[in-house]
């Protein structure tokens, strides 16, 4: 089998792991404060800092002054490709890797806002934030392995390695929020807020590339058909994303310790200008096309996935129901529950896709927060599975400081086929895929006295 062939089917391979999935439509960032990750992004409750502009803007005014917070989040990614090894019998054995990558990325957001009450009964507030809405890095790194020959021809090794095969793309957009909230106390144990919010998502530059590094000398020995493998046709496809704005509404109602809230977000569309040729990444889904032949499902995929390349970018309408019991006492506990739904236009290649969020915390003797969540979200890809993360975290107060500290973890397994095997090897059994996805993110908060 021809080089240029072989590191094309790799190349295929690559692009279905779900971490560029992913990337191909942008990684949402769930949470902007630490607290809230640990209490299984349930942000629509328990962001309470300016990054609440965003998912539920009526928490403006859930304390009253002027604060100011900075947060940084660490998106660490794990991911492995295996293959089902069976006996001679067809009975299950192992799994055996051939991918494993790793990558990771460090984001900072920061947010103002102030609330004074007017009256007795009603209290009114604004915030601003800046903090990043979409990332669009990815990288992926597999070995290509070849013959290995000396000087007089003699082949030393059948499968030493000869370089790298390395796909890779980079861009965030970032968002701005500006907002404001007023709540109303009807009495001691009922109030209600409202708040809405302008968002203004960035325009950014992307860049995407795949490219082949090969080692051209190993010691004395030489690689066959070095030149093959950097003749490999590499691409550098460059894209403009164009601004977006939408509006977010919020509403909680408070009764007793027992706290209901509402939000709801517009949906939109990022506009993408290529700067070479809309069909940059048409023409690369044809070169590979022919080696598809008869398997349908891998074609499919393939083309959904190009489709997503190719298209502007969809955001989906959300809708966000949530309910708190509000822990008000030392060394007790408090309950978050929401729920999230997706919704996107009809003509849209994504599927509507819904997450449940399910947070405890609790607050020690010495007012030292204890945070646990537990989080369960479809995917809007139809070939990739359901994922479920774990999450936990906690804080401290000092001199008008609070730092909170949360970290989740999000373990998704499924199958997916190897729609491009090697020439003459036919694989009976799916590839199996694991996504491991660790965040930690950091939140200080200053409170103006």
């Amino acid at each position: 089998m021809h080089f240029n062939r072989l590191i094309i089917l790799l190349f295929v391979n690559v692009l279905l792991s779900q971490a560029y999935y992913e990337s191909a439509i942008g990684v949402d960032y769930s949470s902007y404060s630490a607290r809230s990750l640990s209490l299984a992004s349930s942000s629509q409750i328990s962001e309470v800092d300016a990054y609440c502009l965003l998912f539920n803007p009526s928490n403006i005014t859930h304390n009253n002054g002027f604060s100011l917070s900075i947060s940084n989040l660490i998106d660490s990614r794990f991911e492995r490709r295996g293959l089902v090894v069976k006996d001679s019998f067809g009975d299950f054995l192992a799994e055996s890797d051939y991918v494993k990558n790793s990558s990771m990325s460090n984001k900072t957001s920061f947010g103002i806002k102030y609330s004074k009450d007017i009256t007795n009964r009603l209290r009114f507030g604004a915030a601003f934030s800046f903090s990043p809405y979409k990332s669009y890095d990815f990288i992926y790194e597999e070995e290509v392995r070849g013959q290995l020959q000396s000087n007089d021809g003699q082949i030393f090794s059948r499968d030493p390695l000869l370089g790298y095969h390395i796909l890779e793309s980079n861009g965030t957009q970032n968002l701005m929020n500006i907002g404001s909230a007023a709540t109303w106390k009807i009495d001691n144990n009922f109030y209600t807020s409202f708040g809405f919010s302008y968002n203004i998502v960035m325009g950014a530059d992307v860049n995407e590339r795949a490219y082949v590094d090969t080692l051209s000398l190993i010691g004395l020995m030489l690689v066959e058909d070095s030149n093959e493998l950097s003749d490999l046709e590499a691409y550098d496809i460059n894209y403009k994303l164009d601004e977006l704005t939408f509006l977010s509404y919020g509403m909680n109602v408070k009764y007793e310790d027992y706290l209901f809230s509402f939000s709801y977000q517009g949906k939109g569309s990022i506009s993408k200008v290529f700067k070479s040729s809309n069909n940059d990444y048409l023409n690369l889904f044809n070169s590979v096309d022919s080696l598809y032949g008869a398997n349908e499902l891998g074609l499919n995929l393939l083309s959904d996935y190009f489709g997503l390349k190719n298209n502007d970018i969809e955001k989906p309408t959300k809708i966000n129901i949530g309910f708190s019991t509000i822990n008000n006492q030392k060394n007790s506990f408090g309950l978050i529950f929401n729920y999230e739904i997706n919704n996107y236009t009809e003509e849209s290649s994504l599927k509507d896709n819904q997450r449940f969020s399910l947070g405890v915390e609790h607050y020690t003797i010495n007012q030292i927060p204890i945070r646990f969540g537990l989080e369960y979200r479809t995917s809007e890809f139809s070939a990739l599975s359901s994922a479920t993360s774990f999450s936990a975290g906690s804080g401290f107060k000092l001199y008008g400081f609070s730092f909170d500290y949360g970290i989740k973890y999000k373990h998704a397994k499924y199958s997916f086929p190897d729609i491009f095997p090697v020439e003459g090897e036919f694989r009976p059994d799916l590839d199996i895929i694991n996504d491991s996805n660790i965040i930690f993110l950091g939140t200080l908060t200053y409170v103006f006295k």
